[in-house]
């Protein structure tokens, strides 16, 4: 399994961050272009992990979020 670390500068909160972050529901597609509704599909949701498939057009992946 593959761990990936993303580095951003922005100007929100620590909090607002992470509150997009882990906001799997209707909007994702907001802050994240390519997680198109129609192919979101949260398969298990914890207080600090995620299966989820997501993608858009005919590219989609089932990717595992874990807060650490």
């Amino acid at each position: 399994m593959s761990t990936i670390h993303l580095h951003r500068t922005t100007t929100l909160s620590p909090e607002q961050y992470i509150a997009g972050l882990t906001d799997f529901g209707p909007g994702r597609s907001k802050f994240f272009g390519n997680s198109a509704e129609e192919y979101l599909k949260v398969h298990h949701l914890g207080p600090l992990q995620a299966d989820v498939t997501e993608g858009s057009g005919s590219i989609w992946e089932r990717l595992r979020y874990k807060l650490v």
